[in-house]
């Protein structure tokens, strides 16, 4: 762009060398050619002389006259290409040659013809005016051969073609044009020199002037070559001098960016935005100071986009993105390829990270395309667009190219060895976390202990080891490896992240509240962060949960069973306040119970007041409630758990005026205390147990005694699928059998449960997730024998955005009761969130 320009800025100075040109060429061209007339010689030459004593319009004039009555007279051909181009009558010079054989054109018009078709854009036929010509043309056909080649494209067929700086003849112009060639070519340094050289023999050529300035910027000495630019202001114009003022904006931009990666590894989090942050000043005065220089208006809003994308400010690059002229949201490939690559792949960053994932995906891939070999980190952003719009197929395939082609070592160009390929690490690290991106921890698990054996004192693997056992339920092993971590990178954001995320899975709520606030002050913009703080807020937020279920029951009542119902409702619900800083919060809660009978019907409402204590993997509660708030019945709830380790927890607790007790007895007016115990083992996310007892001391002198276990184990994992089989066991003694609510001596039941849950859709937050469980078994009853019984529930989740959630279902069961068959059909609905 800038070389049209530049000659135009010169237009005085070629206009005097010109006419010097001009009397070169009438000592030069032939007084008469062997096929002219006398007649004819005399005019051309006369028209010629009228343009030399400064009358151009009339020499023109005349020589097309003569032209039009003489159009295969090669001479008058010639000289009126000479007078056109010195008038500058390049599109009109171009029109009539259309059809002229080059090879009848004597030399001496040749490079005329040439740059007036250069000029014009009409770089094709230009070179091939000049190809066959070159050996009569010299030195300066070369040098404008090389011009007009490196200017359509070819670079090195255009380097090749320049003579050398030895060769006799060449003056300071050739030379500088000589290195205008190289810089175009992509040579600045080159370039550099044959400017020096130009102006060491002529020192106020300005065309080697100018070129040494350019090659100055070009080669990344962008602030030195503007200072040169003010020596000699007059022989830049505007749009020169704004192309100058973006390189130094593009320097500092550099600059600013090497700065950022030096303050990072000195963890000076809280400095190394500055740098960038003036480039981006620099960069918005440049856009109102461009407002009429489009190209380069049109660069700083491609700067922009990059500074504000590795600033982190993902919204803003995004905007300015797409509000660039080619409208790249709804542009064509065609269009949207023509935007340079730095700027394509920091908006598919921008995309990816504030959750636009297939808009990501689409500039990756077309990033790909144009240059396959490009570096892994393009793949990884590929991969994990593909695995965040949930097309995982796509992603694994991704995942499985570059780990198959990226060499674990690369050899050195100009020293012999070999050198560790850091990249190969990264893809290394990626293998082993996307198996547990698929719900396959424990294959993670295995891959990344790999990893850390081969190098045990990396600290990214170790924070990539400790956030699998962190996923896997194992915030104390967890700890260990961060902390391993953190002896050997104490202040990297990985490990300070996986501390917080540790001191809140330990429920260290204090330190996680620490850490966070000071890792979201250092880094204000990652979402990571972000989604931990959010989280550490919500503690000060109050929150509900609610859940209602009603059923229907149909059986057969002739045997006289008593428990044989035919409606029930059950609703609970709690209000929960925030957290207080000691761990405390008080709470409201509802249970509302009602069954209808065949000849009656009971109630029960209880309303309970209370508050609970969370810390260090321990947790306490103590209630009040008051059954329909009467004044009478009112019991005293308390409980205690605790986590022992990463794999045992037990809890206890206890009711003076208990939830356990048969709506028949209370109906009786009897009321029960119960006592409860329970032991979890669980050894990760595939395998669990539980085991319980329950004792209810009802007011009649029956003791109810319930022993119940259980055990789960995975069988199945995808990205989207998980099924989990199990057994239960459960065993129940009542001390006083009979009376006037369901009271067998004995009840035993063994059964076994498949449930599959499918995450139908998700997108970050968001989901929506099927959930199926069936429980098949057999039910023993003493005086009554066995028989089985069956469970079946579907349910529906949805994950309305980070903090509510609904869920709804229906399911259907058969038992026996008393040797009477009943059959349940219900539906349940329930919510839960933060405010």
């Amino acid at each position: 762009m800038h070389k049209k320009k530049n000659r135009a800025a010169h237009a005085a100075w070629r206009r005097t060398g010109a006419f010097i040109l001009l009397t070169a060429v009438i000592a030069a061209a032939p007084a008469q050619a062997n096929d002219e007339s006398p007649a004819l010689t005399q005019a051309r030459t006369q028209a010629v002389q009228d343009a030399r004593n400064g009358h151009l319009v009339r020499g023109i004039a005349t020589l097309e006259s003569l032209h039009r009555t003489h159009p295969d007279d090669a001479f008058v051909t010639a000289d009126l290409i000479v007078l056109m181009r010195l008038a500058g009558q390049n599109a009109q010079l171009a029109k009539l040659t259309e059809h002229t054989d080059p090879r009848t054109i004597p030399n001496y018009a040749v490079i005329d013809w040439a740059r007036a078709l250069r000029d014009s854009k009409e770089f094709t036929r230009a070179r091939g005016i000049l190809a066959p010509r070159l050996s009569d043309l010299g030195p300066k056909g070369d040098i404008l051969y090389a011009m007009i080649t490196v200017e359509s494209g070819p670079k090195h067929p255009a380097v090749i073609a320049l003579p050398k700086t030895s060769t006799p003849g060449l003056s300071p112009t050739d030379l500088a044009d000589m290195a205008y060639v190289q810089r175009k070519a992509g040579d600045p340094i080159e370039a550099l020199k044959l400017a020096y050289l130009a102006l060491s023999r002529a020192n106020q050529n300005p065309h080697a002037f100018r070129e040494l300035v350019f090659a100055l910027s070009d080669s990344g000495a962008a602030n030195l070559a503007w200072e040169k630019a003010q020596e000699r202001p007059s022989l830049f114009n505007n749009d020169a001098l704004n192309r100058l003022r973006a390189d130094v904006a593009t320097v500092e931009i550099r600059n600013a960016v090497h700065e950022r990666r030096r303050l990072d590894d000195d963890f000076d989090y809280a400095q190394r935005d500055i740098p960038l942050k003036r480039a981006l000043s620099t960069l918005k005065k440049n856009q109102q100071r461009f407002a009429e220089d489009k190209p380069q208006a049109l660069r700083t809003q491609y700067d922009r986009v990059y500074v504000l994308r590795t600033l982190e400010m993902m919204q803003a690059a995004i905007d300015t993105y797409e509000s660039l002229p080619q409208k790249p949201a709804t542009a064509t490939k065609a269009k949207r390829i023509a935007i340079p690559s730095y700027v394509r792949r920091a908006a598919a960053d921008a995309y990816l990270y504030r959750h636009h994932p297939r808009e990501a995906a689409a500039l990756y891939r077309e990033l790909i395309a144009e240059n396959p070999k490009a570096d892994v980190n393009l793949f990884i952003a590929l991969y994990y667009a593909y695995l965040d719009s949930e097309q995982y197929d796509r992603a694994e395939k991704i995942l499985a190219t570059i780990h198959r082609v990226t060499p674990t070592w690369r050899t050195r160009q100009k020293t012999p060895g070999r050198v560790e390929n850091w990249e190969r690490l990264d893809v290394d690290q990626l293998w082993a976390m996307d198996a547990a991106y698929r719900n396959h921890e424990d294959i993670a698990y295995a891959r990344i202990n790999i990893l850390v054996d081969h190098a045990p004192r990396n600290s990214g693997l170790l924070n990539a080891k400790a956030t699998i056992e962190r996923w896997r339920g194992w915030p104390e092993q967890s700890l260990k490896t961060t902390k391993l971590a953190q002896a050997y990178a104490p202040k990297t954001k990985d490990t300070r992240l996986n501390l917080a995320d540790n001191a809140r899975d330990l429920e260290h709520f204090k330190t996680w509240g620490e850490q966070i606030r000071a890792l979201n002050q250092d880094f204000p913009t990652d979402t990571s962060i972000q989604r931990s703080m959010a989280q550490w807020r919500d503690r000060s937020r109050p929150s509900i949960s609610s859940e209602y279920t009603t059923g229907r029951s149909r059986g057969n009542s002739t045997l006289g069973n008593p428990v044989v119902g035919n409606r029930d409702q059950e609703w609970q619900s709690r209000l929960n306040s925030p957290w207080l800083a000691n761990g405390w919060r008080a709470y409201i809660d509802q249970h509302y119970l009602w069954s209808s009978f065949t000849d009656s019907s009971e109630r029960y409402n209880r309303y309970g007041v209370g508050a609970e204590w969370r810390g260090n993997r321990k947790h306490a509660w103590v209630s009040i409630n008051n059954d329909q708030l009467t004044g009478r019945h009112v019991g005293v709830e308390a409980g205690w758990s605790q986590w022992l380790d990463d794999h045992w927890q037990y809890g206890i607790s206890g009711n003076t005026y208990s939830l356990s007790t048969p709506l028949r007895a209370k109906q009786a007016g009897l009321s029960g205390k119960s006592l409860n115990a329970k032991l979890n083992w669980r050894q990760d996310e595939t395998r669990e147990a539980y085991a319980g007892l329950s004792v209810l001391s009802i007011s009649d002198g029956n003791k109810r005694t319930d022993l119940a276990a259980g055990f789960s184990q995975r069988l199945f994992a995808s990205p989207h699928h998980i099924t989990t089989g199990g057994v239960d066991a459960f065993a129940e003694h009542n001390s006083r059998p009979g009376g006037s609510y369901f009271n067998p001596a004995n009840s035993e039941s063994l059964s076994v449960r498949l449930a599959h849950k499918w995450t139908t859709w998700r997108d970050y937050d968001r989901s929506f997730t099927q959930y199926a469980k069936i429980s098949t078994g057999y039910g023993w009853q003493a005086g009554y024998g066995g028989a089985p019984m069956t469970d079946i529930f579907y349910e529906h989740i949805w994950k309305l955005n980070r903090t509510w959630d609904l869920h709804y279902g229906v399911g259907w069961g058969s038992n026996v009761y008393d040797g009477g068959r009943e059959q349940r059909l219900y539906g349940v609905l329930g919510f839960g969130g933060v405010f």
